[in-house]
């Protein structure tokens, strides 16, 4: 069975950075597990090609305009693309559109109009690489610094930087540079440790040994931040505002402004910044994608393949245990019961999948003048990733069209699990016997 398809468009090198690639490539590795991710980028360096091995495939276009339409070129209508640089443009976003594919945009600086499903925008979904979640426990070295300004650097933000703190007497210094900086002999002249092509995984010990991080408000800030370092961030270029504005009303940076015409650095006493909590980050990407991934079937408008999966699932110990009837069934039996919803009134049963993968089903049965009882079970493969608070919504959306002001379901003492759904959902607990819990749900 196929995955959903999504397609990452970023571009990276010494003329932009690589900024918009690498947080890319993270979103990838992000989603690759459930998704079949592939990135799509303008004549990719060594570093580039190295780093999306170790995630998903990579496809090379020009680096001239002809790499708009090529794009376009693959494209069935099928895909969930992601774009993130400046220069799409409403338009080209709108061509993507008319495709028929789902539309996610990367975006900072709110520049212009979007028409895409989603625009990620902020900390709560912080772009980051694995390495970036682990918890380390290595200690920090004490009066440690490290300036990271970011690959490009063509105004030399990184030396200034490193003169400031060395004018205050700070000798444990370190810079990190990208392949595009063009000032390594005149960096050289200040005897500090440069670095420079760091992988992930280094770039992220690096910053858990260090305390103290000068840096852009951009994703490297997300990723100092993730490891406690204590973060000095500024900002120079329009698309690292917005960020830097939220990190400093927010307490969780030392705000530098405009890196441009800052003049010197104030050190200040730790312990004052509040701290990030990144545990949700994946949770809530992972959630976009899913909504806009889940494909939502009518029972009666399955494919043979579609209700045959329905008809495995349903049959399956682990989800036939909590259903009234346990009698294992075949497959012409389930046939002729989704035949029969034809014809029904007040049944209404639905199947959710996730490219050619069934996720769940759901109902709504017994449908009364403004109350209607509902029932819900999700793959194995599928549990525990938050998908039936997806599909609840879905369905309550439904309800509400149809006119229902209330749903009820029942739900047997021992399912732990299903208990806790509806608990989640809101649901409120109305009564007990000896065989179920009774809830319901005001809409």
């Amino acid at each position: 069975m196929s995955k959903q398809k999504i397609y990452f468009r970023a571009d990276a090198g010494t003329g932009i950075g690589y900024g918009h690639f690498t947080r890319s490539l993270a979103l990838a590795d992000m989603l690759k597990s459930d998704f079949e991710c592939t990135m799509f980028t303008q004549e990719p360096t060594p570093y580039q090609i190295s780093e999306a091995e170790k995630v998903c495939p990579l496809v090379s276009f020009p680096a001239d305009e002809s790499k708009f339409e090529k794009f376009l070129e693959y494209l069935t209508g099928e895909e969930i693309v992601v774009l993130d640089n400046y220069f799409y443009t409403t338009e080209y976003q709108q061509q993507i559109k008319d495709r028929g594919c789902k539309l996610v945009c990367i975006d900072d600086i709110h520049d212009r109009h979007f028409v895409a499903d989603e625009v990620i925008t902020s900390l709560k979904y912080a772009m980051l690489r694995p390495a970036f979640f682990e918890k380390r426990t290595v200690n920090k070295i004490p009066g440690s610094w490290l300036i990271t300004i970011g690959g490009l650097d063509e105004p030399n933000v990184t030396e200034k930087m490193v003169r400031m703190l060395q004018m205050q007497g700070i000798t444990q210094l370190t810079a990190i540079v990208g392949d595009g900086y063009q000032y390594q002999n005149s960096l050289a002249a200040c005897d500090i440790r440069v670095l420079s092509r760091l992988s992930a995984e280094k770039m992220a010990s690096t910053f858990a040994q260090t305390e103290n991080v000068v840096c852009c408000a951009s994703t490297v800030c997300y990723e100092a931040l993730s490891q406690e370092c204590h973060v000095y961030a500024g900002w120079y270029v329009d698309n690292q505002e917005e960020i830097y504005r939220l990190l400093a009303e927010s307490n969780y940076i030392e705000p530098l402004g405009n890196l441009l015409e800052l003049s010197s650095i104030e050190i200040k006493q730790k312990n004052t910044l509040t701290k990030i909590n990144f545990d949700k980050v994946r949770p809530n990407i992972r959630s976009i994608f899913y909504r806009l991934a889940l494909r939502m079937v009518n029972y009666v408008d399955m494919t043979e393949s579609e209700s045959r999966q329905v008809w495995e699932t349903h049959n399956l110990p682990q989800i036939r245990k909590w259903m009234r009837n346990k009698t294992p069934f075949g497959f012409e039996s389930h046939c002729t019961f989704v035949e029969s919803l034809r014809k029904a009134k007040g049944k209404f049963y639905y199947a959710f999948f996730m490219g050619d993968e069934l996720v769940g089903a759901y109902n709504f049965i017994d449908v009364q003048p403004h109350v209607v009882e509902s029932g819900i079970f999700i793959h194995p493969a599928w549990q525990r990733k938050r998908l039936g608070d997806i599909i609840e919504d879905k369905m309550e959306g439904l309800a509400k069209a149809m006119g229902v002001a209330v749903i009820v379901a029942d739900v047997y003492l021992g399912n732990k699990q299903s208990r806790n759904y509806f608990i989640r959902n809101k649901f409120k607990e109305v009564s007990r016997d000896e065989d179920f819990i009774h809830f319901e749900k005001s809409l």
